[in-house]
């Protein structure tokens, strides 16, 4: 059963707002495919007929000027039966943006899920010959390219003249000025790219020029793509080909852009420091006719034309600057292309100013946003001394690794939605952020990265290995351990109930609702503080995050058994499982040396009376609530102003309410039945299939005994009264009804996240289900499966429940008092998302490490998330639009956070690890109108075992050495 936070509060209160799509179950989208596929071969693709689409809304059969009368119209096909389905059904295909009234278009609050969907069929249509109009291009009149043009380029008009588009949405914009034809198209790397894409999809002999193409390209493939042609029997074959040598040498043979850019700038006679920036761009490209020179210059402008759309007021004329963007992009790629093969004869500098550069670039595509470039660019600066040492030189490069991920996250949060809803009836979809990046400036910078980064690991002794091959980048890690399993390149996520403990799992993103496993692959970060995190860092469950370059790789080898290593330090190996692993496997488990041990002595099961926070300390934990309550109770007592209003159900009433209830079928009371099928299951071997039968039997009915449990009256009474003393009503606002059990946040188990919490529950009614769903949530087969593996004594697992007002959090997040990744106790790491529980959750967060003396904040991501929580007032969430802004913390949000970290020690009673020894905390904020808000303290745990693993050790055995060598900056790149 899937325990999302989110999901049980939309069943249970159906308050929830969703993407407004329906979700199609698996029967529908197999046929949903088919119909995708019939209409790939159907003369009219997904038309049924031609009509004149009137002004007025009057549909008319085909006829010379047949709207005259109606105030004009355009001709183009009419939608099928079937595609009208698809498109009630949230597949937005067959968009035919002729007649479309850019303003309506625009005020549709659907309107970015529509445009992205609109650019990802764009993708699908170039991509795929044609897509569903494979054959209906034919189709004389269903689409009429002039007037698709036209429209094009009024919407692009009407987003480039609202401050959104050219703001946090530049890059959906951007992308949008690029794949829309609205009038002189530019030469395009991606086309490029898809084109060669569909039609080595058709002829398997052309895939080596692909490969070519897409990892080497050059101003040689035109030619090379020509004599691949005149080598086909069939000369109307030959015309597709001809097309995209064509497109390649627009690329590499454009006019020279000087003369283009002379030319506008006379034409900005009102705007003159526009006028000044492009001529000056001109001059600096015809006195430096080097391609490194040009590559550096373009990238400047790039930024620069970015950087002026706001000061344009007039939307055309930004269009017209997007136009030039995208020419000045394709002249940037061509001058890469030239570097490329002169790498070899680079010195370090060199490479760092190339590297710079594409940088730059990234920005100026939309693939960077400003406080990023801000952050890379430093970096990069704190290398440029004549030497610098081996330790800072690994640690930068590292650092500067982050900036492909940054372009994903950048593009995911504007068209992950779409291209995961159309991928769900095609497949092909899944490649559009993957296609948008290897066109990019992020390209070559990877190639420079690479080179870099095999440098330093060489002068180091280290090495990233994938499969048997030395690689210098691509790989981030975010938690070390080593472990063996089946690899799932492309898992099901709709079906996690199917995911294997011994299965490394490559994901989209962090999924909060994860079973267990033995080692995760991430396309996107997230961020490293979500629940998920936290849990597999405490298990040492190896976690690696996989630049989009790398994902073929690892498809090739979906289904085989592979070993995943990760280093303390971050280095990673990825390798086919041989029988030398077994011995450098054996005993390095770390999660099998977890123990969850009840501390039964210290339990008190007498306490049967709900309690205000206000009444409860720390030293309460595991005694009469769970840690969430005991540790805000402490921290209430010390900062009331910084911990809302709340009240515990101890674990007394929990036992009363539940397991001292007469079991259903006359065997004794509820406890007592639990006992006795733990013996049982103790009598069978470990390796017996009877026993994980057994196992999920008795799991499965304990869940549904607890989770429809009806409190008695004496509860319910006893509720109200506590409701009325605590908050004023027994019909309070709103309140989180959050699982706080004996068995969390233990000093050797986090447990972060396993259990259920219920946000925003309005209503006494509301109130008790969501107890009973609470109470459960420990028997959910996620929670069970984390947990159950570790426990001894399981049967003694109770369940108190805190009940915390709602708070409408600005912001809200995650702090570790000590950096992460390095272990350093003066750095903070924090992780952070606009809104109510994204940081926690797994969202793509703002993730930051904060000196504790005020030296500096580095800036690890930036928020990407598309969306925030709000709390609904009539209860539950409510989903809306994220505002896009770089920055989420504010400086003095910062300072407040620092403030109290640097107080807790003196406030709050030590935190602690399994041997008693001073452990980091770990806690959960919020910022209210610029206030810190407290949800959670709990002790932030590592496996010890994972991080002390001999061969993790082997591998980066040179790098504590590195901080005593010296690199010389002006050798050349080995």
């Amino acid at each position: 059963m899937r325990t999302s936070v989110y999901g049980l509060v939309l069943a249970l209160m159906m308050s929830v707002v969703s993407s407004g799509f329906a979700v199609a179950d698996p029967d529908a989208t197999a046929a949903f495919r088919g119909w995708i596929q019939e209409m790939q071969e159907a003369e009219r693709g997904p038309f049924s007929r031609i009509r004149w689409f009137c002004n007025d809304g009057t549909v008319l059969p085909p006829g010379p000027s047949a709207c005259r009368a109606h105030g004009g119209g355009h001709q183009h096909g009419e939608w099928s039966d079937r595609t009208r389905e698809l498109r009630a059904q949230g597949y937005r295909i067959a968009t035919v943006l002729a007649g479309l009234d850019p303003g309506q278009f625009l005020a549709d609050p659907a309107v970015r899920e529509n445009y992205a969907q609109l650019l990802v069929e764009r993708y699908l249509v170039n991509a795929d010959d044609g897509w569903i109009y494979r054959k209906a291009r034919f189709y004389r009149s269903a689409i009429q390219e002039e007037d698709e043009r036209a429209a094009a380029r009024e919407l692009l008009t009407a987003m480039a003249s609202r401050p959104e588009w050219i703001g946090h949405r530049f890059t959906a914009l951007r992308a949008g000025a690029r794949m829309l034809p609205h009038g002189r198209d530019s030469a395009s790397v991606l086309k490029v790219r898809q084109l060669a894409a569909s039609l080595s999809d058709r002829d398997a002999g052309f895939r080596s020029l692909r490969a070519k193409i897409h990892g080497a390209p050059g101003a040689e493939d035109a030619d090379q793509v020509r004599r691949y042609a005149a080598g086909l029997s069939d000369p109307a074959a030959r015309k597709p080909y001809l097309e995209l040598a064509d497109e390649i040498d627009r690329i590499y043979r454009a006019a020279p852009l000087e003369k283009e850019l002379e030319a506008l700038a006379e034409s900005y006679t009102a705007a003159p420091w526009l006028r000044e920036l492009l001529s000056q761009a001109a001059r600096d490209l015809r006195a430096g006719a080097a391609a490194a020179d040009r590559f550096v210059v373009t990238a400047s402008l790039l930024a620069d034309l970015r950087r002026a759309l706001p000061r344009i007021h007039a939307a055309g004329a930004r269009l017209e600057l997007l136009d030039l963007s995208l020419r000045v992009e394709g002249e940037h790629f061509r001058t890469a292309t030239e570097l490329r093969p002169r790498l070899p004869g680079a010195t370090r500098h060199q490479y760092l100013a190339y590297l710079k550069a594409a940088g730059v670039a990234g920005y100026g595509t939309g693939l960077i946003n400003a406080r990023l470039l801000g952050e890379l660019t430093g970096s990069i600066d704190s290398l440029g001394g004549e030497t610098v040492s081996l330790d800072h030189y690994l640690d930068e490069l590292r650092y500067l690794g982050r900036a492909p991920g940054w372009g994903t996250q950048s593009l995911r949060m504007h068209f992950i939605a779409a291209m995961e809803k159309l991928a769900e009836i095609e497949p092909l979809a899944k490649h559009f952020i993957e296609d948008q990046l290897r066109g990019s400036p992020l390209l070559f910078y990877v190639d420079l990265l690479d080179g870099l980064s095999r440098d330093a690991n060489r002068l180091a002794q280290v090495r990233h290995r994938l499969f048997g091959e030395s690689i210098g980048v691509g790989f981030t890690a975010l938690n070390p351990g080593l472990a063996s399993g089946i690899l799932h390149a492309g898992p099901d996520l709709d079906d996690l109930e199917a995911f294997q403990t011994d299965g490394i799992y490559l994901l989209p993103e962090t999924v909060p609702d994860l079973p267990p496993v033995a080692g995760i692959l991430t396309e996107g970060e997230g961020n490293p503080l979500s629940h998920v995190q936290l849990l597999a860092r405490n298990l040492g469950i190896p976690n690696v995050t996989v630049d989009s370059a790398l994902q073929p790789v690892l498809a090739q080898h979906d289904g085989e058994r592979v070993v995943l290593a990760v280093s303390p330090s971050g280095l990673v190996e990825l390798a086919t499982w041989e029988e030398r692993w077994r011995d450098r496997l054996d005993g390095t488990d770390a999660g099998q040396r977890v123990r969850i041990e009840p501390d039964l002595d210290k339990l008190n099961l007498s306490m049967r009376q709900l309690i205000s926070l206000d009444d409860l300390r720390a030293t309460d934990s595991g005694r009469i609530v769970g840690p969430k309550a005991a540790r805000l109770g402490e921290l209430r007592r010390h900062s009331p102003g910084q911990v809302s209003r709340g009240v515990a159900i101890p674990f007394g009433i929990f036992v009363r309410e539940v397991l001292e209830q007469p079991h259903p079928e006359g065997e004794g009371s509820v406890f007592e039945w639990i006992v006795r099928g733990y013996r049982r299951l103790e009598k069978l071997a470990a390796d017996d299939p009877a026993r994980a039968v057994q196992t999920e039997a008795l799991r499965g009915e304990l869940y549904e005994l607890i989770v429809n449990t009806r409190p008695g009256q004496a509860f319910q009474g006893e509720l109200r009264a506590a409701l009325r003393a605590t908050f004023g009503s027994d019909e309070p606002p709103g309140v989180f009804v959050r699982s706080d059990t004996n068995v969390e946040d233990l000093a050797g188990f986090t447990g972060a996240g396993l259990n259920l919490t219920l946000p925003n529950v309005v209503g006494f009614d509301n109130l008790l289900r969501s107890i009973a769903q609470v109470w459960a949530s420990p028997f959910t087969a996620r929670a069970f499966a984390w947990r159950q593996s570790h426990m001894t004594r399981p049967e003694h697992v109770y369940t108190s429940v805190l009940l915390l007002e709602s708070v409408a959090s600005d912001k809200s997040g995650v702090l570790v008092t000590q950096d992460i990744d390095s272990g350093d106790p003066d750095v903070l790491s924090v992780a952070v998302n606009e809104g109510v529980g994204g940081a926690v959750d797994g969202q793509a967060a703002e993730s930051l490490r904060i000196a504790l003396d005020g030296s500096g904040v580095r800036v690890l991501a930036t928020a990407t998330a598309p969306w925030r929580w709000v709390p609904d007032p009539a209860g539950g969430l409510r989903r809306l639009p994220a505002s896009g802004s770089d920055t989420v913390l504010t400086p003095d949000e910062i300072a407040q956070l620092v403030d109290f970290a640097r107080n807790l020690p003196r406030k709050f009673p030590p935190v602690t690890d399994d041997e008693g020894h001073p452990a980091p905390a770990d806690v959960e904020f919020g910022f209210l109108d610029g206030r810190l808000r407290l949800f959670q303290l709990r002790p932030f745990l590592e496996s010890r075992v994972a991080r002390g693993i001999g061969y993790l050790q082997d591998m980066e055995s040179h790098r504590k050495d590195a901080d005593r060598v010296t690199v010389n900056m002006g050798e050349f790149v080995q």
